[in-house]
């Protein structure tokens, strides 16, 4: 035991011995390294905000929505899944309207009319007036008509209701769904003449949370149309899972220069990792193999040559890390890709990967040490 703590620590001497006397090789390690690490991170880095771009560009067009038109055969036709339903199986919040006509606001303006159905009153009862009665929603992004009430008159009839207006966020799936706005009324106040007929046609708008790729759409899509085919409904399921599948193509694309790249940063640390280590190794072998004669195991002058570029590829790479986080709206803007940033949660699988092809370098240069550190002690001291 003895003998292990003071082999141990005659090789850690012995290693801030040699960077002392021969600072070119730990520095060069380090400064390449630290550059490729930090090119690396750039280059990764662009294409996960580019993704990320991309993701964000779609969402605000519509490309995670997932639009169902549904007419159900007769008053009890069946019933579309709930909200909480949609949720857990999909991962996807939802919104469903019956649409029940339309009122005229001007003398040109028409706006039509929903109701909804009695499962899903816990979702549109806080878009009610505290009276319950009907009310015109708006997008504040296009505030069309004054916040006071408003005289809206009902299509068909003569006569003319008093309603407040509500402004909802642009993003709110009831805007995203009828972006010229629109009037809820609760089920009760629908005629009796359009309950029937209007209770029949149902339209649903899904938002699915996490949108990861194609796939993610179709599975909303294919449960849908399962469940008009179950139920005997009619009417059609669509969405922007072709465009999704056009951008998985470029973004898979994008993973083979990544993985490109990567085996670059191999190469060229892997060769200069080897190539120090032999040189250094074979600068010191007849110490070395004395101490093999003492009985030392080769195993510890191979660990040796394995921690201390453990120790130099770290730093350097810790080093590229903390410079990328703390400068990378300068390096990305060069990139041309807008005001986006990373976290360190986002690019972690980046780091990860590079990590992982810094270690498999470190393990390869231990290759050529392994076998000189095993050869013959009469060949070495002859």
């Amino acid at each position: 035991m003895i003998s292990l703590i003071l082999t141990t620590l005659y090789l850690a001497k012995d290693t801030v011995h040699r960077w002392f006397t021969r600072a070119s090789s730990p520095l060069a390690r380090v400064l390449v390294v630290f550059f490729l690490s930090l090119c690396a991170l750039c280059f990764l880095g662009s294409y996960v905000i580019s993704a990320k771009a991309i993701r964000d560009k779609i969402r605000s067009r519509g490309g995670d929505l997932v639009a169902a038109f549904f007419m159900l055969p007769g008053e009890s036709g069946g019933c579309l899944p709930s909200q909480k339903d949609t949720l857990e199986l999909l991962g996807a919040d939802s919104i469903a309207i019956i649409p029940a006509g339309s009122v005229n606001v001007t003398e040109r303006k028409l706006l039509p009319v929903i109701t909804y159905d009695f499962r899903r009153a816990g979702q549109f009862m806080p878009l009610l007036p505290a009276s319950g009665g009907p009310v015109v929603l708006c997008p504040e992004n296009a505030p069309a008509y004054p916040r006071g009430p408003l005289d809206v008159t009902l299509q068909g009839d003569e006569f003319s209701i008093t309603v407040p207006v509500r402004y909802l966020p642009a993003d709110h799936l009831l805007m995203r769904l009828q972006p010229g706005g629109l009037m809820l009324m609760p089920p009760e106040m629908v005629p009796p003449e359009s309950q029937g007929r209007a209770m029949r046609y149902h339209r649903m708008m899904l938002q699915v949370r996490e949108l990861e790729n194609a796939e993610s759409l179709h599975r909303v899509c294919r449960y849908l149309n399962k469940l008009k085919q179950l139920e005997g409904w009619e009417g059609s399921v669509s969405s922007a899972a072709a465009l999704l599948e056009e951008m998985d193509i470029i973004l898979g694309n994008q993973n083979q220069c990544r993985a490109a790249f990567c085996l670059g940063i191999m190469l060229i640390v892997g060769i200069l990792l080897t190539a120090l280590a032999g040189m250094e190794y074979r600068q010191n072998e007849f110490i070395y193999t004395l101490m093999k004669s003492f009985g030392i195991n080769p195993l510890l002058l191979v660990g040796a040559f394995i921690v201390e570029n453990l120790l130099l590829v770290a730093a350097s790479f810790a080093g590229a890390v903390a410079v990328f986080m703390k400068a990378q709206k300068v390096i990305v803007a060069q990139f041309k890709l807008g005001q986006y940033s990373l976290s360190l949660e986002e690019i972690m699988p980046e780091i990860q990967l590079i990590s992982v092809t810094l270690l498999i370098c470190i393990l390869v240069s231990a290759i050529p040490i392994m076998v000189a550190a095993n050869r013959q002690i009469g060949r070495v001291l002859k």
